[in-house]
């Protein structure tokens, strides 16, 4: 298999690309982390007010069992410490609920803002990366095959290439190769070949 090309320019390239989609995938994670600890954050709000309700409540039920020993009236008294105390467990329940909130919505903004341009880069040069490597890695094992190889090559060469490269070759190298010369069949394949950034084989 073929991963970078022969020739020095095309290969800086690649290793430059390659590198980058990495450092782009890295600062997205980075940028999913620190998203969901900011959102996260908003939960500290809920935790005190989940501890304050837990210690209401605490406090209210011991007032409670304070007064309820009082001769004649400790019953009539410790009710109302007894049902103010219920609504400091239900701020508390109130605060838990928050914080569960907080934290999906702290995981679901944190996967989302990392993953969405994560697929965005990956979209725009994973796929380009895949088709160079199967046509690159095709192209060299064509390259190794001999005479055939090179008309193959030649005719993708005569097909694909623009015009201004095609006139660049030497007089003679497109008559040449109707002519079935295999020297212009070979400056044929050399053109196909740099172009996807190989080295011809010398045979």
């Amino acid at each position: 298999m073929k991963i970078y090309a022969d020739r020095p320019a095309r290969r800086v390239r690649q290793l430059v690309g390659d590198a980058l989609l990495l450092l782009a995938l890295w600062l997205c994670s980075r940028l999913g982390h620190a998203t969901h600890d900011r959102v996260a954050a908003i939960g500290d709000t809920g935790r005190t007010a989940q501890d304050a309700g837990l210690r209401f409540e605490k406090e209210m039920r011991s007032a409670a069992r304070s007064v309820k020993d009082l001769p004649l009236v400790g019953g009539s008294v410790s009710r109302p410490f007894r049902a103010v105390a219920g609504t400091g467990r239900e701020l508390a329940d109130a605060a838990a609920s928050f914080q569960d909130s907080v934290a999906q919505a702290a995981n679901i903004l944190g996967l989302l803002v990392a993953l969405v341009p994560m697929v965005v880069v990956l979209l725009l040069w994973v796929p380009r990366r895949i088709a160079w490597i199967v046509e690159a890695t095709a192209a060299t094992r064509l390259a190794r095959l001999g005479s055939t190889s090179s008309d193959l090559l030649a005719v993708r060469a005569l097909a694909r290439q623009p015009l201004r490269r095609l006139a660049a070759l030497p007089p003679g190298v497109v008559t040449g190769w109707r002519d079935g010369d295999p020297a212009a069949a070979e400056a044929l394949a050399a053109l196909e070949l740099r172009e996807l950034g190989l080295r011809s084989v010398r045979r």
